[in-house]
C-alpha cells in the first residue's frame, strides 16, 4: 500500500472465479487551498477538485485564484494525477461575464475537467475551452440512465450522480456505458435534495446554491403546535436536546468491493472546507482500502484500523446515506445531531527538514517534552517526543497557533514532508 494512483485489477482466471476485468475507480479528494492540494496528492488522491472564485459551491476563502490554480495544476500533473476545477454554482445573468472572464484568464491552464451545474455554463465552457472535458455536477441531480445519456449528448464526459442515487442505480448508469459515473462515498450530507435548499437564504440571506450555506438545518430547532404556544414538542431526541433536520455523514468504506465491481469511474470525497488533517486522513484510508482490494479481491477484508482512522477526524455520526435506497424501515438513520466528534486533533504539519530540525506549521500549541502520534502517506505512523522548539532561531518552551517553528525529536526520527502530528482529545 502506498500513495500511488490506482492501477487496473489483473484479470481473474476463468469465469468460475466470478470476476471480470475491472478498473479500480479514481479516488477524488477535495482541496480548498494549495496546502490541501499537496496533502491530497501526498496521501493518495488520484485526482483533486478545487473551486474557482465566485463560481463554485463554496466560499471564496476556500477557492484558488488564477496563480494558485496554475500551481495546483502543475503539482497534480507533476505527480501524474488530475485536477478538476469547479464552476458549479447557481448562475444568474450577472455571473455569465464572470465565468467568461475566468475562462479567458485560465485559458492556458490544462485542467483535466471543469465541473459545471448549468447548461449555459456548459455552453460557455464549450465555446471558450473546447479542449477541456466537462463533468456535470451533482447539483443537476442526475439519477437515471436517460438523464446521463442526455448529458452525454450535450457534450459531457462524466456525470456526478445525485447523492440520493443508490449504488444499484449508479451501477446501472455506469454499466450502460454511455458516460463516466462519479459518486460521493464520504463526507457531509445535506437535508435537501442534492443541496437544493433555501433555508439558509431565507434565514440568513446566504444561499447554499451560491456556496454560502450557514447550515441553518443544523441549528437546534424545536417544533411548536399552534394551540400550544410556548410548548416545544420533541421531534428527534438524543437525550440532551431535540434536533429536526441535521443529517448524518456519509461513509461507504465498508462497501469498497461493491463500489469497484459496480463500474464507477470515480469515488468522491466531500470537504473542500475541511482541514489538511481531514484531507490526509480520509485520502490515506480510502487509498489503503482500494489498494488492498486491487492487490487481492478474493482475500480482501475490511481493516478495523481504517474505521478507527476515520473516527480520528471531526465528523458527525457515519451512515450509508441513500447507498441502498431510501431507508423506509429506519428513516431516522439519516438524521444526526449537530455535534461533531473526533478521537484526535491535529497539532502540526511537517513543512520540511533542515539538518536535524523539522519545520512545523503549528495548528494547536505544544511544548517541549510533549509526545504525539504522527501519521504519514501510505498508513505510516508512530509516536514522537519533542526535544526542542525554536522560532526564528531562538529556543522557546512552547509554540503558538499559526506560527512556524523548528523542532527536534528525542530519538531523531526523520518524518516525511506533510506528515501530521496529532494528539488524542
Amino acid at each position: 500500500m502506498g500513495s500511488q494512483p490506482s492501477v487496473a485489477l489483473r484479470a481473474m482466471e476463468g469465469k468460475q472465479r466470478g470476476y471480470l476485468l475491472m478498473q479500480v475507480p479514481e479516488l477524488l479528494i477535495p482541496a480548498g487551498s494549495l496546502s490541501k492540494v499537496r496533502a491530497a496528492l501526498a496521501y493518495g488522491a488520484d485526482a483533486v477538485y478545487v473551486g474557482a472564485p465566485g463560481l463554485s459551491m463554496r466560499p471564496d476563502d476556500v477557492t484558488l485564484d488564477t496563480d494558485a490554480m496554475a500551481e495546483a495544476v502543475t503539482l497534480a500533473h507533476t505527480a501524474g494525477r488530475k485536477l478538476y476545477a469547479c464552476v458549479n454554482t447557481l448562475m444568474f445573468e450577472a455571473d455569465l461575464p464572470l465565468l467568461t472572464t475566468w475562462l479567458d484568464e485560465t485559458r492556458d491552464l490544462p485542467f483535466d475537467a471543469l465541473i459545471v451545474a448549468d447548461p449555459g455554463a456548459m455552453a460557455l465552457v464549450s465555446e471558450h475551452r473546447p479542449d477541456v472535458p466537462v463533468h456535470v455536477s451533482t447539483q443537476m441531480s442526475t439519477a437515471n440512465t436517460a438523464a446521463a445519456s442526455f448529458w452525454k449528448a450535450a457534450g459531457a464526459k462524466r456525470v456526478v450522480l445525485a447523492r440520493e442515487c443508490s449504488i444499484a442505480d449508479a451501477a446501472a448508469i455506469a454499466q450502460a456505458g454511455d458516460i463516466e459515473v462519479e459518486v460521493f462515498v464520504h463526507g457531509a450530507m445535506c437535508m435537501a435534495i442534492s443541496g437544493r435548499c433555501l433555508l439558509s437564504a431565507h434565514l440568513c440571506g446566504k444561499s447554499g446554491s451560491r456556496g454560502e450555506c450557514k447550515h441553518s438545518c443544523r441549528w437546534e430547532w424545536q417544533l411548536v403546535e399552534q394551540k400550544r404556544p410556548g410548548e416545544a414538542l420533541p421531534v428527534f431526541e438524543t437525550g440532551r436536546a431535540t434536533f429536526l433536520m441535521g443529517s448524518t455523514d456519509l461513509c461507504l468504506i465498508r462497501h469498497i468491493p461493491l463500489l469497484v465491481e459496480s463500474g464507477m469511474e470515480s469515488l468522491k470525497v466531500e470537504g473542500r472546507m475541511k482541514s489538511e488533517y481531514y484531507v490526509a486522513t480520509i485520502a490515506r484510508v480510502y487509498r489503503a482500502a482500494l489498494d488492498a482490494y486491487a492487490a487481492d479481491p478474493e482475500g480482501y477484508a475490511l481493516d478495523p484500523a481504517w474505521l478507527a482512522e476515520l473516527d480520528a477526524v471531526s465528523h458527525r455520526p457515519y451512515d450509508e446515506g441513500f447507498a441502498f435506497g431510501y431507508p423506509t424501515d429506519r428513516p431516522r438513520k439519516l438524521q444526526a445531531e449537530n455535534i461533531l466528534t473526533t478521537t484526535h486533533e491535529m497539532v502540526a504539519i511537517v513543512m520540511g527538514r533542515e539538518a536535524a530540525a523539522h519545520r512545523l506549521n503549528v495548528k494547536h500549541p505544544f511544548g517541549v517534552g510533549d509526545t504525539f502520534e504522527w501519521i504519514g502517506p501510505g498508513l505510516t505512523g508512530g509516536t514522537i517526543t519533542l526535544a526542542s522548539i525554536a522560532r526564528d532561531g531562538h529556543p522557546i518552551e512552547r509554540s503558538h497557533c499559526g506560527t512556524e517553528v523548528a523542532v527536534t525529536f528525542a530519538d531523531d526520527t526523520p518524518l516525511p514532508d506533510l506528515a501530521i502530528l496529532r494528539r488524542r482529545r
